[in-house]
């Protein structure tokens, strides 16, 4: 690894390189080695904020930290480096998968807060993030689009979320292999180029799930999960998804605590004192209707 850094922020450059060491390999954990280890991990003091650039990233975020783990953190930094992965060795065809470079990678900086907080603190990163959503437009527009059609602030919260949600719908034994898979695989990296049904087909052939009714509805809509529940009898509730063709895993909390349920078109009855409380950890963007 090496750093250009100014002469005057010098002293700081020893503990940087540790910050940057740490982001490698939280990143290579999820992703695969770093892409171009037989040329230099590089990062480079620039005055604007920061720019991926492949084996030299530009670095402008003034060594403010934030702590996550308790321990020095840049997010900037580690979300430009998470750009060697998606967007450098990953390459989408069309501005109109732009989602794929920034959407995976800002779900990448989630990932460092799970690896060293935990999974209430992923939680609460993605609660916030949803909040960020403005979702006016479809990440996806069409095909054959240039940058300043295609770019939006949704392509990094909405892009983020929806690999949020599919870690979910997947699970986790699934998810991250099929994740690392596909930024590995010689098929889909370096000289060939990437569309969003890349990999649709790529996640679904692996998990043996139909994954495109919720590719469809996350990208190509501004649709949220309609979550409709029923008061069914006293102490009894049904619960059921509209217009989603695809059967998915819910959380759902009760008098009696947390239960998962396959939901879809069909209603599933829970037993409650009290009134549900539909995924309470946010695992979708959803409209609850309480009927």
């Amino acid at each position: 690894m090496v750093f250009y850094v100014l002469e005057e922020h010098a002293a700081k450059a020893p503990h940087h390189l540790e910050v940057l060491e740490k982001t490698v390999h939280e990143q290579e954990k999820y992703f695969g080695e770093y892409p171009w280890v037989k040329e230099k991990i590089g990062i480079v003091e620039t005055p604007h904020l920061g720019m991926e650039h492949q084996t030299m990233n530009a670095y402008g975020n003034k060594f403010r930290y934030t702590k996550v783990g308790g321990e020095d953190y840049d997010g900037l930094m580690h979300h430009e480096f998470g750009h060697e992965w998606w967007g450098n060795k990953i390459t989408a065809k069309d501005w109109a998968d732009y989602w794929i470079h920034e959407g995976i990678c800002t779900f990448g900086d989630g990932l460092y807060v799970r690896e060293f907080e935990g999974e209430k603190a992923y939680d609460s990163a993605f609660m916030r993030m949803a909040q960020g959503i403005q979702n006016k437009a479809p990440i996806i527009l069409g095909k054959d689009m240039d940058e300043e059609r295609a770019y939006q602030g949704d392509i990094y919260p909405k892009g983020a979320f929806f690999m949020h949600t599919l870690r979910f719908v997947i699970g986790d034994s699934l998810f991250f292999p099929i994740l690392k898979g596909f930024a590995t695989d010689s098929n889909y990296t370096y000289d060939h180029l990437v569309c969003t049904d890349d990999i649709q087909a790529y996640f679904s052939r692996r998990s043996g799930i139909d994954l495109k009714p919720l590719f469809d509805l996350y990208l190509r809509t501004t649709d949220k999960l309609d979550v409709r529940v029923r008061k069914a009898a006293p102490g009894k509730y049904a619960v059921r998804l509209e217009h989603m063709p695809l059967n998915l895993p819910l959380e759902v909390t009760t008098s009696t605590g947390v239960h998962r349920i396959m939901a879809g078109s069909r209603e599933v009855t829970l037993e409650s004192s009290t009134p549900p409380v539909v995924d309470p950890r946010m695992c979708y963007l959803s409209s609850v209707v309480f009927e």
